[in-house]
């Protein structure tokens, strides 16, 4: 399994983002120009997106396990890890399964837990989003109506077009094998088990992932710290990059100090 991935910077600590389920590698590119100055920044492509390849099935064990292999391959180790939304999930579950690869964990938008997608809530989730799908519509004609909710209200139409392109890259068929598994993710019982410092991100606009959610989240891990970015929603990461890049450096700078 190998994953694609973009890469910017030649000192300093290790920084690999994940990106959610409507990015690609490129999702990261205000972090990979802005803090590549003093980190290493390593931007993935999760399988399926941008130039990795498709997994068969999509689950938490396949995911885990190529994130431990990219890690291994490109000698990777100690790294501050990154996960956003969908991203998020992925490092909470290897943050949980192996904690020595892990310098810090950064969670941005994420959450601990969906459920079984036996649930009514579950299954309601995935016809919602994958029903226009299934009807023939493309990700090129609902990309608009998918990122629109993610958004803060009064955004950059720079940031909203952005957002929409990389949500057009995505195959629907990744697509659907994402949404599909996030109904499957619940690692609540793990947060009391992470003993990295961690830090959780949230947009004070962000209805998907609200930051009393995350400021909850936070309550449960040990060494974890709770911020919450102003004038963003779920894509703070482009919506308000450089105060993103702030809270991100600072929090990697003190796990360095430390």
């Amino acid at each position: 399994m190998s994953w694609n991935y973009l890469y910017k910077g030649e000192i300093g600590p290790v920084l690999v983002c994940l990106h959610g389920v409507g990015g690609n590698a490129t999702a990261f590119e205000p972090q990979l120009n802005g803090l590549s100055q003093h980190l290493q920044v390593w931007s993935v492509d999760l399988p399926g997106y941008g130039l990795s390849a498709a997994l068969s099935t999509m689950d938490w064990e396949s995911l885990v396990a190529g994130l431990k292999q990219f890690l291994d391959h490109h000698k990777l180790h100690q790294v501050h890890l990154l996960g956003h939304s969908f991203g998020g999930m992925l490092a909470q579950e290897f943050a949980a399964r192996h904690p020595n690869y892990l310098a810090s964990l950064i969670l941005y938008s994420t959450s601990a837990a969906f459920g079984s997608k036996d649930g009514e809530f579950q299954q309601n989730f995935i016809a919602a989003r994958l029903k226009p799908l299934n009807q023939g519509s493309s990700m090129q004609q609902l990309a608009g109506n998918l990122i629109d909710p993610l958004l803060a209200p009064h955004g950059s139409p720079h940031v909203r077009q952005a957002a929409i392109q990389c949500m057009q890259q995505v195959p629907s068929g990744t697509y659907s094998q994402a949404i599909e598994c996030i109904t499957t993710f619940d690692c609540r019982h793990n947060l009391p088990k992470l003993t990295m410092p961690t830090l959780l991100l949230a947009g004070a606009e962000d209805t998907v992932a609200s930051p009393a959610m995350m400021q909850r989240m936070a309550s449960k891990i040990g060494k974890a710290t709770a911020v919450v970015i102003a004038d963003a929603g779920h894509l703070a990461n482009l919506e308000q990059a450089q105060i993103f890049d702030q809270q991100v450096a600072a929090f990697i700078a003190q796990c360095d100090y430390k």
